[in-house]
């Protein structure tokens, strides 16, 4: 017997690719005839009906070979159905899945196949002839009305198969534009269901560019609630103009986004927006408080907390010109309201004062003890060396050459205590000479200082920026900011490498300076401890600076300087420092 199948199967293959389709599908019914169990012959007959694009024909052939399949062989009618479905007219899958349900309704399976459709098909299912019709007007604005109500009514029942099947029905249909206020609300439906690839799926399939702010707003709430957000970076192009035509839910998720990607730049931008939507809108200026205490911007918050009660009071006077009892309840509630937020904003402001008065003790307390580990060594040995030079006069034993030595000793020390204590000068220097300089040339200036050094170890370097971005301070406290930096890189390069400096500033006078190497990198490990005073992982006697202060130093110019410093911990091609100081702006 198998051999009769096979040399009819061959004969029906030869045929078929011999452009003879009637005559191999005329032998694929005999062969359904001869072995009436065998579900090779029907699958064959529906392969051939579909390259030669008899799709009805096909999808009968198919129905045919389901039931006849093992359970264990239901992948070869999962692979013919999406082979189908790719090319198959809309109404050819309809009937199709019609006679499915009809085989389902009928018990006509083995239950495990039964659950195999089921899982397979999933939403599809609900789609019936009456649903077809929903579909339809479901493509039309003017019904949005009738769908809104019929899909809440699925909401209600639980009946959520049918908004994926609504959904997948449009994915598989061309984008019209007849049909973009019910789109837009089936999106928020499947957000709200947690299905979240299906309404990703059906946003990438509007209009573009996207216009839409729900759209855009539904986005990024969505990558947020997933915690990924490649989507909208492939998607959208957020920049300073994106963030300018934002409305308030779109400034909302830009502060969520911002944070995740550390732009700290684009993120004061975003605030700056809101606090401009916050003007008149009470709602809008609790966000923005809200988003203030969670930042730790308790300076910020107190402003906006004084916005909102001038807008309360700006409202209950209002109200009082038109109901004048009604109106005393509610100011009698607001200013309780008031009053107790004012408390939990005070006590938290002191929560965090508290914190961070612990938190400069612990740091003091740590400069202290290294301070006082490292100046100890050397004073120590300045005492000993002393006193076994005493010894020596006792006896005797004291020679020109042994005070000599001693004389040397005690200079060697002294010069490691002043190398020391010359390290904390840019920071404890009572001199500030104030004034207006450029920080191009500010770094220039030490790159040429230290030129000889960068030349012995075949060091480049780079700087980016115009001369005429200034700062407002003591350049020689800023430059010790370049010169650390530097040396650290030197240090860490040895050998052939390259500094590159990038100076710009943002129009909202945020300057910026990118100082990257191209050295071994900062391991992640000491991504917190860098900027901790005698943290280094160098020899502290080799006279460059091992005794872990560099880091340290900088960010206490910066923080004079009203500036931060952070490392990029996604810079994979060496080292690379972010320094951002808010310049104040010019008087007019």
């Amino acid at each position: 017997m198998y051999e009769e199948q096979r040399l009819l199967a061959d004969t029906i293959t030869k045929l078929r690719f011999s452009d003879q389709p009637d005559e191999a599908i005329a032998l694929c019914h005999q062969g359904m005839s001869q072995f009436p169990t065998n579900s090779f012959f029907p699958k064959l007959q529906g392969d051939i009906c579909r390259q030669y694009e008899r799709y009805p024909q096909a999808a009968q052939a198919y129905l045919k070979m389901l039931g006849l399949l093992r359970p264990d062989q239901f992948s070869i009618f999962a692979t013919a159905y999406r082979n189908l479905e790719k090319s198959a007219p809309t109404e050819v899958m309809y009937s199709f899945l019609n006679d499915i349900r009809e085989l389902l309704n009928n018990k006509c399976l083995a239950k495990e196949l039964d659950k195999n459709l089921h899982i397979f098909l999933g939403s599809q299912l609900a789609i019936d002839d009456n649903f077809l019709v929903f579909f339809k007007q479901a493509n039309d604005d003017n019904n949005i009305n009738f769908i809104r109500k019929e899909i809440e009514k699925w909401e209600t029942s639980q009946d959520t198969s049918k908004i994926e099947a609504l959904a997948t029905l449009k994915l598989n249909t061309e984008e019209t534009a007849n049909s973009r206020k019910i789109d837009a609300f089936l999106i928020q439906r499947l957000e709200k269901l947690r299905k979240y690839d299906l309404a990703l799926s059906m946003i990438a399939k509007t209009q573009k560019p996207y216009q839409n702010k729900f759209i855009l707003a539904a986005m990024l709430r969505i990558c947020r609630k997933r915690s990924d957000y490649s989507f909208v970076e492939r998607e959208l192009h957020i920049d300073d103009d994106f963030i300018e035509r934002s409305s308030f839910n779109l400034q909302y998720e830009l502060v969520y986004y911002f944070q995740i990607k550390d732009d700290e730049e684009r993120l004061e931008k975003t605030l700056r927006q809101m606090r401009r939507s916050a003007a008149g809108s009470i709602p809008i200026a609790r966000t923005l408080y809200n988003f203030y205490l969670s930042l730790n911007r308790f300076e910020d918050a107190q402003s906006i907390y004084t916005h909102i009660q001038q807008l309360e009071q700006s409202q209950a006077a209002e109200w009082e010109q038109r109901k004048k009892r009604r109106v005393n309840s509610v100011l009698s509630r607001s200013e309780e309201q008031m009053e107790s937020e004012q408390a939990v904003w005070q006590r938290m402001k002191e929560l965090v004062s508290e914190q961070e008065h612990t938190r400069q003790m612990i740091a003091l307390r740590d400069l202290l003890k290294g301070f006082s580990h490292e100046l100890g060594q050397p004073i120590t040995n300045v005492r000993y060396a002393v006193q076994l030079y005493q010894k020596k006069m006792q006896k005797n034993l004291d020679t020109r050459h042994a005070l000599q030595v001693l004389l040397s000793d005690i200079l060697l020390q002294t010069n490691r205590i002043g190398m020391l204590l010359s390290r904390f000068s840019p920071i404890v220097s009572p001199k500030n000479e104030s004034g207006k300089f450029s920080v191009r040339e500010c770094a220039e200036k030490v790159f040429t200082d230290l030129e000889t050094r960068l030349l012995s170890q075949n060091i480049t370097h780079r700087i980016i920026g115009a001369s005429a971005l200034v700062l407002t301070g003591d350049q020689i406290q800023f430059s010790q900011v370049f010169y650390n930096l530097i040396l650290n890189a030197m240090q860490a390069i040895e050998k052939n490498g390259h500094i590159d400096i990038n100076i710009s500033v943002s129009e909202y006078h945020v300057l910026t300076i990118i100082f990257a190497d191209n050295g071994p990198g900062i391991p992640e490990q000491n991504f917190q401890k860098i900027f901790e005073p005698f943290f280094s992982t160098k020899d502290p006697t080799s006279g460059n600076g091992g005794e872990g202060l560099g880091l340290y130093i900088v960010w206490n110019i910066l923080k004079m300087f009203n500036g931060t410093i952070q490392i990029d911990k996604n810079f994979r091609s060496g080292t690379k420092f972010i320094i951002q100081i808010q310049q104040e702006k010019e008087a007019h």
